[in-house]
């Protein structure tokens, strides 16, 4: 029973921290309801999906009240409650009727940039839980117990709405364009197709379209003032992870496995960066944190890996993707160290001389506390951990407690195993 508590405890805080407003009228303007959607979206990528997937690949530990967590107990559907429905009442259904708002007012940039990020977080949901409802999941009262999609179909939707997003964003604008409200570019329209690609070629490198992957992640950004980000303002309207710190100090550490291979690795100044005790006190993570869900540093590391994958020991090309992922990587901690890290033949053997496992490993490292480095070590099996209990780590995320309780068309409860079932990209 203590356990118990002590999980659910942890449980009631390491779920989203999205503020409601009891008080929202039935209609908004979409000039109002963007910003709303895209702090929503920050907030369960860098909250929810930052955390659990940080623990699975051991870049923090789960300590005191979320010491189960460590140990892969308590994994269960009520613990993916709110990440569940986050992603489909704060984002996937407000995305909706904003949607709807500027298809009957003919607001084309602004059904664009919505696109993008319905497909954003289409992908952020269904690499974590495979099947999903998405052609039903959004009919409200018509459809009470949705379908389930297969993966492979919601990456195709994913595909499709980016791909029309460009098309979009390439048109006329419309009456109403987005602008300063607009909180991730301040409605910089060239900046969202460099985004749009850039997500493209995330799903396309899930897929295994390696050469699609690196093309499309050269046509998006050009460094890292480009990421798809989300500035927090201060302690009022903190990051995710200052919020965690403050108010469940000491429940969050360091990973022992992340420090032994940055270590092993003479990554010293990197290491100062993030390797605190995590209270208000971090260095990185304070109340107006940057919370990137894109990055030119994983563009980088995608073109390197596409490089190393096509040709033994990779080209040129790959070579210099992979050292300008490392150093944006320095460059996002705000460390010097840069030139002494990469004179060391265990991080940069040559051109010619790259192996998956040089580029994944820095990957890993550049990607902290980042929910993409997940899918990355599902893919790769690098860096290669160590489960903390019992012989396997999960790789996938459970179905939330509601769904299965309400929704006839869910899974039955139990028939999934989160150390065994992969998603679809992953099998």
């Amino acid at each position: 029973m203590v356990v118990l508590l002590s999980f659910l405890a942890c449980e009631s805080y390491i779920g989203g921290d999205i503020n409601d407003d009891p008080n929202n009228p039935t209609t908004v303007p979409v000039f109002a309801q963007m910003p709303a959607i895209q702090i929503a979206l920050a907030d369960v990528y860098g909250g929810e999906f930052s955390h659990f997937n940080a623990i699975l690949i051991q870049q923090v530990e789960g300590a005191a009240r979320c010491g189960p967590l460590n140990r892969y107990i308590g994994l269960t559907p009520n613990l993916f409650d709110n990440a569940w429905q986050n992603i489909y009442e704060k984002i996937l259904h407000e995305i909706k009727i904003a949607k709807e708002t500027t298809s009957e007012n003919d607001y084309a940039h602004y059904g664009a940039v919505l696109g993008i990020m319905e497909a954003f977080t289409l992908m952020t949901a269904t690499d974590v839980w495979d099947d999903m409802p998405y052609s039903d999941g959004l009919k409200g009262m018509d459809a009470l117990m949705p379908t389930y999609d297969t993966q492979a179909s919601i990456y195709e939707a994913i595909n499709n709405l980016l791909d029309n997003a460009l098309k979009m964003l390439n048109g006329p604008a419309g009456g109403l364009v987005p602008s300063g409200e607009e909180v991730f570019y301040g409605g910089d329209i060239e900046l969202w197709k460099k985004a749009a690609r850039a997500i493209k070629a995330r799903a396309l490198l899930h897929r295994k379209d390696y050469a699609g992957a690196a093309n499309l992640a050269s046509q998006s950004f050009s460094d890292a003032s480009e990421n798809l980000a989300y500035q927090y303002p201060d302690a009022n309207a903190a990051g995710q992870w200052y919020r965690f710190n403050r108010d469940r100090t000491g429940n969050i550490e360091f990973h022992p496995t992340m420090r032994a291979l940055m270590k092993g690795l003479n990554d010293t100044t990197r290491s100062a960066a993030i390797d605190q005790p995590f209270t208000t006190d971090h260095t990185y993570l304070v109340p107006n944190f940057l919370q990137e869900l894109i990055t030119y540093r994983e563009m980088e590391f995608i073109i390197a890996e596409a490089d190393v994958r096509q040709n033994a020991g990779g080209t040129a090309t790959g070579y210099e993707a992979y050292l300008a992922g490392i150093q944006a990587s320095f460059e996002r901690l705000g460390v010097a160290g840069y030139e002494d890290y990469i004179a060391q033949a265990s991080v940069n053997p040559g051109i010619g001389n790259l192996t998956l496992e040089h580029i994944m490993t820095q990957k890993y490292i550049a990607l902290f506390l980042q929910p993409e480095a997940y899918n990355d070590w599902r893919r790769t099996d690098i860096p290669r951990l160590i489960p903390t209990s019992g012989n396997a780590i999960p790789i996938r995320w459970d179905y939330s407690a509601t769904e299965y309780l309400f929704n006839a068309n869910a899974p039955a409860e139990g028939s999934v195993n989160i150390f065994t079932d992969r998603v679809g990209w992953n099998r």
